[in-house]
């Protein structure tokens, strides 16, 4: 069987941001990490997923401009994972701009030349990214 585990959104301005993500942070990260190392162990690909929008917002969600909400702007620690994630230089890294990881970033293609049996999407906004994600994957004819 093959899998791809999807890791959303673990970044440093979630967290920093968030007093409830920030109380669960070390929880977070650490069954991430064990979710991860269960992947790599098992040869199966990991494909870590970031927000990050220009500073000047044009690339953001409207209501994200209309109010200037800057949150995971590039070139910031902000839009980067968080450093005790456990991310490897060959691991696919996608910069999403709105909530479904397979929302213009190629995903789609990615998982089709690996035509997984299975997805595991883990991560934190499970509200909006973590679920239009899931909810994206189950309509992708690649997944």
């Amino acid at each position: 069987m093959r899998a791809v585990l999807i890791v959303v959104d673990m970044l440093n301005d979630f967290f920093d941001r968030s007093p409830t993500l920030a109380a669960r942070r070390s929880q977070l990260v650490a069954n991430t990490n064990v979710l991860v190392r269960a992947f790599r162990s098992s040869g199966q690909p990991i494909i870590w997923v970031r927000q990050e929008f220009a500073r000047d917002l044009h690339d953001a969600f409207r209501d994200m401009r209309m109010n200037n909400v800057s949150i995971t702007i590039a070139g910031t620690p902000g839009c980067e994972l968080l450093p005790e994630l456990e991310p490897l230089p060959h691991d696919v890294v996608l910069v999403k701009k709105r909530y479904s990881a397979f929302f213009g970033t190629g995903l789609d293609a990615r998982l089709a030349k690996i035509r997984p049996d299975v997805l595991v999407i883990a991560g934190v906004n499970t509200h909006a990214c973590v679920r239009m994600t899931a909810i994206d994957a189950y309509q992708s004819p690649a997944s």
